[in-house]
């Protein structure tokens, strides 16, 4: 990736103090209630915290699902409530501006801490002194492994997310390729029991060295929501930083369940990111042609949902609702 000069943010250096926390835990939190309560339960069990000193700090975006009001009523749970949705990067910043501890996690709040995922995480961190970023092995619900380490963006992972392959093709194919380098995974990253190097990992739960968001800073707040982590760890590892996954670390990410709330909304902002990333970090050649593939698969879109509504194949509001997507989309492209 190109070297970029556009938005740093070091942090001005503060004296971590004797008795300061082991760690702390910045979640933010939109609409979410239910689960945030569930993951700061999680975050007080005695077999997470073990011996460990905790700060947690809860920044909510303007939720109206009185998720700030139960924050704040918890004992030991620091809680800011914003008057309006800042967004994931702007309001994780203003948690990592608030946290004292030695380590900082950005945790999300769909998200269950098992027993021992804490210490093993500082633990790691303590003997891996380049490690500026270390993150957890992710679980879906039932306990199988999720996907949660990843190399930087190339074109071919985007082609992959928008052209994919036909139902005809058959599925050890399509599952090859969803999960090969070219779609920027790890081999066996479902099986690894050894800490990797990895290029990033999932934003819903990462450990940051104190030294490298001194030195780097925190998320850049012109992202709105995705991506954020990407550009958090290119901009740590130009500075030298290592970014490991620790598979003996393990959380439970439920996964969407803010952004499953504004779906449309949230391709665009999925989208706006990724072509911003691109335009911080690569070359002005991989710019245009990730948004020649975006708007190329957006004119694919409303065709094929013409065609299919035409020949009774689907309904009336799916095809509205693709149209209405791909127009959001080809909107992005000529505007980011």
């Amino acid at each position: 990736m190109t070297k970029s000069n556009t938005w740093s943010d070091p942090v001005q250096e503060i004296a971590v103090r004797a008795d300061a926390p082991d760690i702390s835990i910045i979640i933010v939190s939109w609409n979410t209630r239910d689960l945030l309560l569930q993951c700061l339960s999680s975050a007080q069990d005695p077999q997470v915290v073990g011996a460990l000193r905790l700060e947690i700090i809860v920044v909510d975006n303007a939720s109206t699902d009185g998720s700030a009001e139960a924050a704040c009523s918890m004992r030991g749970v620091q809680a800011i409530a914003l008057k309006r949705n800042l967004g994931y990067g702007r309001a994780n910043n203003i948690g990592l501006d608030r946290a004292t501890g030695r380590y900082l996690l950005i945790l999300n709040a769909d998200t269950i801490l098992l027993p021992g995922s804490l210490r093993t995480l500082k633990e790691f961190a303590d003997r891996t002194p380049r490690a500026g970023i270390v993150s957890p092995r992710l679980l879906n619900e039932d306990g199988t492994v999720q996907e949660s380490a990843f190399r930087f963006p190339i074109l071919a992972m985007s082609a992959i997310d928008l052209f994919p392959l036909p139902a005809w093709v058959p599925g050890r194919i399509r599952s090859w390729l969803t999960s090969s380098t070219l779609n920027g995974r790890y081999e066996l990253a479902h099986t690894a029991n050894e800490p990797r190097q990895i290029d990033h990992p999932l934003g819903a739960g990462m450990l940051l060295r104190r030294e490298a968001y001194l030195q780097c800073g925190g998320f850049d707040p012109k992202i709105f929501m995705y991506s954020e982590e990407i550009d958090l760890a290119i901009r740590y590892a130009r500075a030298g930083w290592e970014c490991w996954q620790v598979p003996q670390s393990r959380v439970v990410h439920l996964g969407g369940m803010s952004t499953s709330q504004v779906p449309l909304a949230m391709q665009r902002e999925l989208w706006r990111s990724r072509i911003y990333i691109y335009r911080k970090h690569r070359s002005r050649a991989a710019t245009v042609a990730l948004i020649a593939l975006l708007v190329v698969a957006q004119l694919a879109r409303l065709v094929t949902a013409s065609v299919k509504r035409l020949l009774r194949l689907i309904s009336r509001e799916e095809a509205s609702k693709q149209r209405r997507l791909a127009r959001t989309l080809i909107r992005v492209a000529f505007s980011s």
